[in-house]
């Protein structure tokens, strides 16, 4: 089992966009429901998306996401703090494109790796769409308790707010194309 620990902000964008100095890449991720276990395979909607079995009591979020060519399937369990289970699958581009993906939640987002003066990376998300001119910054950790160098630019932290999670946001908007 996978443990995401993580922070999150929101961010500035009034502020020099430093964070765009790092690489970017762009990111299309729409959110599942209905996904259930058939024989020791994970499917959603008549789909076999992989050849696993989890706890599917303990997942709050299915998520498929694409970017640089790559094709992920996201399970996350339920929040406590800044922790959650996390598991990933890459999914081939022919299951991918075969998908009715048309009318989910979806979201599309610029997403940029700036280093921190700490050592640690920060994920800066510039939403598109509909959530254009939001901006998101995480950064992932080794334990709740690790210290982090927060950048000036960022400013209210959202890791315990309800609502802010990219699932949450997804569902606030409606009319995003598939890419």
């Amino acid at each position: 089992m996978g443990i995401e620990i993580e922070r999150r902000f929101l961010v500035d964008a009034r502020s020099d966009k430093i964070w765009r100095e790092g690489a970017s890449v762009s990111v299309f991720q729409c959110y599942i429901s209905g996904v259930s276990q058939i024989d020791g395979k994970i499917v959603w909607k008549n789909f076999d998306l992989v050849d696993e079995s989890i706890e599917l009591a303990n997942i709050s979020t299915w998520r498929i996401r694409k970017s640089n060519g790559r094709v992920v399937l996201t399970a996350k369990g339920f929040r406590s703090g800044a922790t959650a289970s996390e598991f990933e699958w890459d999914l081939s581009e022919e299951l991918y494109e075969s998908l009715p993906l048309q009318g989910l939640p979806c979201i599309t987002k610029t997403r940029y790796l700036w280093p921190g003066d700490d050592g640690l990376l920060w994920e800066v998300d510039e939403f598109e769409g509909a959530l254009s001119g939001l901006v998101i910054a995480e950064v992932e950790l080794e334990n709740e308790n690790q210290p982090v160098l927060i950048p000036e630019w960022a400013s209210l932290e959202l890791t315990n707010l309800r609502g802010w999670s990219n699932a949450s946001l997804s569902t606030m908007i409606e009319d995003v194309k598939l890419p």
